[in-house]
């Protein structure tokens, strides 16, 4: 009898000890719930209204061009050729003496392997021999969009390259043959196949992005991307506002949102880096395509 009281006794601090331990974890566990939950409705939910999304992707605009204009010189010695096309493009749907000049200007001096300038223009001769030299010293994301812009004189397959797996690429790939593949359909706009595939990778996209939460230059990029696709259906609102409010006082945009870059390690430091080019470019060819594209779509007045 006494080692059974005893036994019974020792165990009501431990049960209690239990109780408390799963207390605690129910406990936290709820307080990551919720701030997942308040995470993704930070992310996903418009917090404004079409006036004033309007008011704001105006002046985002106006900025960021003047940005562009002030860093003009910058971008054409960078001479990155996606960049130019994207300024290209925002020329196309509001035609700007700025984006026009930047655009004749690069096409005028030397590029790298002149096979590039093709994505620029898709009836600009090319040398099959340059463009194939230039595909084996690339990177793959590279390789796709050489391969798009001149497939008839390329020598690697899209199956080489696996540029039509709908889910075998993931993060900035999966953007890269996104793009590469929007190259690809402005020369084959019928085939019926890449059309499905370029919307499944839109979707792919468009659900990762709900559930980011760092505004920066991977997240830029998904939502300019899969607008260029033709899918503003598959782009909240949201994402766009919270794009305008990560503008830098510059009028530019950079990689960083509180210590998060698109790179997998945290940042920590209270300096903010400077806007960057490929930031800025991506964010006002967004904006423009929203505004100019898709005005009914975001709630804005054709």
């Amino acid at each position: 009898m006494y080692t059974s009281k005893q036994t019974s006794s020792s165990s009501v601090p431990k049960a209690r000890k239990l109780v408390k331990i799963i207390l605690i974890v129910s406990a936290a566990i709820s307080v990551l719930l919720v701030g997942l939950l308040l995470a993704y409705t930070y992310n996903n939910a418009s917090l404004t209204s079409n006036q004033t999304f309007a008011h704001k992707l105006d002046i985002a605009i106006e900025k960021a061009h003047n940005w562009v204009k002030i860093h003009q010189q910058e971008i054409l010695k960078e001479g990155n050729i996606a960049l130019i096309r994207m300024l290209q493009d925002i020329g196309t749907m509001q035609p700007d003496p700025l984006y026009r000049d930047t655009v004749d200007s690069f096409m005028t001096r030397p590029a790298r392997p002149d096979c590039w300038k093709r994505l620029i223009d898709p009836n600009r001769p090319l040398m099959s021999s340059e463009l194939n030299q230039t595909i084996t010293q690339e990177y793959i994301d590279n390789k796709w969009t050489l391969y798009a812009i001149a497939p008839e004189s390329a020598n690697v397959t899209p199956e080489e390259l696996k540029l039509f797996e709908p889910d075998y690429w993931h993060d900035r790939k999966l953007n890269h043959q996104l793009w590469a593949l929007l190259h690809l359909r402005r020369t084959q706009s019928s085939a019926e196949k890449l059309n499905i595939i370029i919307e499944h990778l839109c979707e792919r996209i468009s659900k990762s992005q709900r559930s980011d939460i760092a505004v920066v230059d991977i997240y830029i990029q998904k939502a300019a991307f899969v607008l260029k696709a033709g899918f503003p259906q598959k782009v909240r609102r949201r994402w766009l506002e919270r794009i305008i409010a990560n503008q830098q006082p510059d009028g530019g945009w950079n990689d960083k949102w509180f210590i998060f870059t698109s790179g997998k390690k945290p940042t920590f430091g209270l300096s903010r880096p400077i806007s960057n080019q490929h930031a800025t470019v991506q964010a006002l060819w967004a904006l423009y395509q929203a505004k100019y594209r898709y005005a009914c779509e975001f709630g804005l007045h054709p």
